[in-house]
């Protein structure tokens, strides 16, 4: 207890209480979001007030202080995380449709095939006018057409249809991220946009925010397809990713070299990118005001140069989308630079705190992320890192500063400093990639070290000199430079893609991610003897980390056509010959994973299908029986212990007993994993989605499909806001049959089955999760 005690006061004179806030605050939103905790605001914040007060009536007591202000900071997070759900009010479009749109271009992006992508904002829909229509929507347009700047208006048919569920149980929800980005549904246009805008009404005049995210896009959208057509190719998209975070144009290829060898996170704008570009500039303007004799004898070069590295972040902050990395990278940034203006010193484990809060307190929901966690891990480990070896060298009475060896002594301790932040980056993010996308790569630090050198003195120096020409016309040498050193880039992802590919590792638990992510604070944030609190942390959670957990038989995807039955080795087989790549990734990345992703070793499941119906047995003795003909779901039933059909039947079960799967079923459960019960033989089905439904899945309890009238004198017109008797009701969920035949399937222009309603047998390319196939 006196070596406690002893420990407690190290951190306290060190002001280590303070990253207790940030975490506390993590872990509430974690508790909101992982178990469907939704306190009221007043009992979260008033609870967290009264611990708090409390905490600081414990001056002399450091455990009783911590422990008050973890708990009283852990309902400030829990209750920042309910209040944003609270107030997020997007609505998730409920099954698919095909549906008129008119709406304003928020953003648009250009992918590697010159197809073209629309964020819009929904003003109106017509045949059908939708029940439930989404604020906002993103679609993609293959056809030729003049494109359309952001601002200005959208007009045309599109099919529609909300984001995907998980791809198994356990896996991570596609509905989630686009719930609190306001994207209510995902499409394609059917057609050309028509620029038809009808005699719909003009919206209210756009606010100031408005006005200024508009010139936003404008002005991303034009640097980015300068960008890309100046160098053009991979290394031209890659290059717009890297200043303007535009990634739609980058090829499927190029991101996975340079994601299997460790490099994904150039793509992503964060400390790296922010450093160099703010370093760079405040280097430039200082060394430029240098050589002005009356103004650096008479002014703070300095802290003018600091002035202006804060504006040309800012401004990079504004024009990359500021996504999670990049708002912690521009927070701790400003925090510096801010220090450098006040003479303070900048405490960099203190500034990663203060952007924990920053971005905590902003959008409570990023904490669940991939994005949030792999870069405050990534960005902790090294500072914590660098402090102790630090530390370390100063106990030892060594000088911390560079000694003098010449070029060759510092080309060595520049490679060795490269060497090691990637270790440290790389180590640190390894659980989380392990966990949410179930490989790494284990040499990702050749890459690395072979690449870094070019990003830091190469390719973002002229980034930042070729982005501050474009307004005059004089970027193209310096963004054909940059190019040359992109596509070197490239070239290194390549070969070392091909000599030494990720790894696949399979499923892990949350409880060995739990241990791990304490490991990594303990040793990052402790500057005491509590940092060796990191080692039995991270034994306990490698043992705990991987899933040993028995294998499902059967995954069965949402959309009721992907299929695939799981071996003992996890081996899969699928039931299409052409399975939807990404559902199929998603599958081996989980339980297969000695199986490189989109390799050619898929297998075909050995079943018995003719006209429209399929037999097969999974490895525990399991009968399944698939069909896309609802008139066949009297023999499926007979015939399985799971009977899957892919429409949308009315009926809920099986006189046989046998477990019935439809597309009505899936809509509710999301994808399934079915196994077989140890004694029974019985089917056991484990669903995505639970119930009841969070904020972001609870349109799947909505009424669905959606109906149209047929054109009368009073239909109102595309635009024309309808009057209440003029918007078509749904059909209940016992899906009776409407009472007159001017309701009809917008799919088939008659009234709906008895029985059945086909739901999406046209386009397989939306069986993938948002954004997949887009």
């Amino acid at each position: 207890m006196a070596w406690l005690t002893a420990q407690l006061e190290a951190e306290t004179r060190a002001r280590s209480g303070f990253h207790l806030v940030p975490i506390s605050l993590i872990c509430g939103s974690v508790l909101v979001h992982a178990l469907g905790w939704r306190p009221s605001l007043l009992l979260a914040f008033g609870t967290s007030a009264i611990l708090l007060m409390v905490a600081w009536g414990f001056g002399g007591r450091p455990l009783w202080r911590g422990a008050l202000l973890v708990a009283g900071m852990g309902m400030a997070g829990a209750g920042l995380a309910s209040s944003e759900i609270t107030r997020t009010a997007t609505t998730i479009f409920s099954g698919e449709a095909t549906v008129r749109v008119v709406g304003t271009v928020v953003a648009r992006e250009r992918d590697d095939r010159d197809r073209y992508r629309y964020m819009i904002d929904v003003a109106a829909t017509d045949r059908p006018v939708l029940s439930r229509p989404p604020e906002r929507v993103r679609i993609l347009v293959g056809s030729r057409h003049q494109p359309i700047a952001p601002g200005e208006n959208y007009a045309g048919l599109v099919r529609l249809r909300p984001p995907s569920g998980p791809a198994y149980p356990g896996s991570h929800d596609f509905a989630l991220q686009p719930f609190f980005d306001g994207v209510g549904a995902y499409g394609f246009g059917l057609g050309a946009p028509d620029g038809m805008v009808g005699d719909a009404p003009p919206g209210p005049r756009p606010g100031i925010a408005e006005r200024i995210r508009t010139q936003l896009a404008l002005i991303r959208l034009a640097m980015t397809e300068r960008i890309q057509d100046t160098i053009g190719g991979p290394a031209g998209a890659i290059a717009a990713a890297l200043i303007t975070g535009e990634r739609a144009a980058i090829p499927e290829d190029a991101e996975e070299w340079l994601r299997s060898t460790g490099l994904a996170h150039v793509l992503s704008i964060s400390g790296l990118h922010m450093a160099i570009v703010a370093g760079f500039a405040l280097v430039l303007v200082r060394s430029l005001l240098a050589l002005i004799a009356p103004v650096a004898l008479g002014l703070p070069t300095k802290k003018i140069a600091a002035v202006a590295a804060l504006a040309v972040a800012t401004f990079y902050l504004g024009i990359s989308g500021a996504n999670v990395a990049t708002q912690r990278a521009y927070v701790m940034l400003a925090v510096m630079l801010l220090a450098v203006l006040f003479d303070r010193p900048a405490l960099t484990l203190r500034n990663l705190s203060i952007a924990a809060i920053v971005v905590v307190a902003l959008r409570p929901h990023a904490v669940m992320t991939a994005s949030f966690q792999m870069s405050f891990a990534a960005t902790a480990a090294l500072i914590g890192g660098y402090a102790a070896w630090n530390s370390r060298q100063r106990r030892r009475g060594q000088a911390v500063a560079r000694r003098k060896g010449g070029i060759g002594r510092a080309v060595l301790v520049g490679l060795a400093a490269i060497i090691a932040t990637s270790l440290f980056a790389g180590t640190a993010t390894a659980p989380y990639s392990a966990y949410h996308f179930h490989r790494m790569a284990l040499f990702g630090f050749v890459a690395n070290l072979l690449t870094m050198p070019l990003f830091s003195f190469w390719i973002m120096p002229l980034a930042l000199i070729g982005t501050l020409l474009m307004p005059f016309g004089l970027d193209g040498w310096f963004l054909q430079l940059m190019g040359a050193g992109v596509s070197l880039v490239l070239d290194i992802a390549y070969e070392v893609h091909l000599r030494l590919p990720d790894r696949g590792v399979g499923l892990m638990t949350a409880e060995g991610l739990l241990l791990l992510t304490a490991a990594i604070i303990a040793g990052s944030f402790f500057t005491s003897g509590l940092r060796w609190l990191a080692v039995p942390l991270t034994t306990f959670g490698l043992l705990l980390f991987p899933d040993r957990s028995p294998l499902p038989e059967l995954l069965i995807f949402e959309d009721g056509k992907e299929l695939a039955t799981v071996g003992e080795a996890g081996d899969l087989a699928f039931l299409r010959d052409l399975p939807n790549d990404f559902v199929a990734e998603q599958w081996e990345r989980a339980f297969a994973p000695q199986i490189r992703p989109g390799s050619a070793q898929r297998i075909r499941l050995p079943a018995d299908c003719a006209e429209g119906f399929c037999r097969f047995a999974t490895r525990g003795g399991l009968r399944i029986a698939w069909t896309n003909d609802y008139e066949k779901t009297g023999m499926a039933c007979d015939e399985a212990d799971v009977a899957i059909v892919a429409r949308a039947i009315r009926l809920t079960r099986c006189q046989s007993g046998a477990a019935l799967v439809t597309l009505r079923t899936l809509r509710r459960s999301g994808s399934l994993a079915v196994s077989t019960a140890p004694g029974t033989a019985r089917p056991v089905v484990e669903k995505a989605i639970a119930e009841p439904f969070v904020e972001w899945n609870r349109h799947r309890a909505a009424p669905w499909p959606e109906y149209w009238r047929k054109p009368v004198e009073d239909e109102p017109v595309v635009g024309e806001v309808p009057s209440v008797s003029a918007v078509p009701v749904a059909p209940p969920p016992a899906f009776v049959a409407p009472p007159t035949p001017v309701i009809v399937n917008p799919e088939t222009g008659t009234p709906p089955p008895d029985i059945a309603t086909p739901l999406s047998d046209a386009v397989d390319s939306f069986a993938a999760p948002a954004g997949a196939q887009e």
